[in-house]
Order: C-alpha cells, then sequence, then structure tokens
C-alpha cells in the first residue's frame, strides 16, 4: 500500500468537513500534536475562519450603513417635499383668512345699512 500524499490543501479540506467547531475541539484535546505542520496548518485554518467571519461581518455592516444613508435621503426628501407642500398650504389658508376678513367687513357694514333703509323705509 502507497503511503498517502500528504499535503496543506488536503488537510485544509478534511478540516472544511469537520467544520470549525469540530477542528476547535481537536486542537484542545492535542490531536494535532503540541508542534508541527498539521498544527501550524489548523491554527492557520482557525485564523483563516475567525478573519472570514470578521469580513462578512464588516460587509454586512457596510451594507446595513449604505441601507441606512439611502433611507436618510429619502427620509430628508420626503421632508423638503412635505416642507414646500406646507409652505403652499399656509398661502392658501392666508389667503382664505383674508377673504372671510373681508367678507366679515362686509357683512358688518350691511347689516347697519340694511337696518337703516328699513326705518328710512326704503
Amino acid at each position: 500500500m502507497a503511503p498517502e500524499t500528504w499535503t496543506k490543501e488536503r488537510f485544509w479540506a478534511e478540516l472544511n468537513e469537520l467544520g470549525e467547531d469540530q477542528v476547535r475541539e481537536r486542537l484542545i484535546a492535542k490531536k494535532y500534536g503540541d508542534v508541527g505542520h498539521k498544527r501550524d496548518f489548523a491554527d492557520e485554518w482557525i485564523r483563516v475562519q475567525e478573519e472570514a467571519r470578521r469580513l462578512s461581518s464588516q460587509s454586512e455592516q457596510i451594507d446595513i450603513a449604505r441601507s441606512a444613508k439611502d433611507a436618510a435621503w429619502s427620509a430628508a426628501e420626503a421632508a423638503r417635499e412635505a416642507a414646500a407642500e406646507a409652505k403652499e398650504a399656509n398661502r392658501i389658508a392666508k389667503n382664505a383668512n383674508i377673504i372671510a376678513t373681508l367678507a366679515l367687513i362686509a357683512a358688518a357694514i350691511a347689516i347697519p345699512l340694511s337696518i337703516l333703509a328699513i326705518f328710512l323705509g326704503k
């Protein structure tokens, strides 16, 4: 029987099949020894897994930050539009108040004139 060819790539493939938790357990149990290539490669594999997780987390955080920024810009635009509409509504309300005031003045003038016309018999 020929001896198995041992390579880092083949060993890492084995570690990938085991998964991070099991590899950690084996490192703690010194299944890969205290020193040597297997121990070094297993430690390196764990560091690579941690780094991949960290980079993935950073990428997710960046995506979340971008989404938050986009939402903030949308909210700011909606606020600008609402402010413009409120300004127009205020202008219309002011005009309505002016018309109502003029109507009250006209009524205030018309009432005494109507009463005077009744007394004068016209």
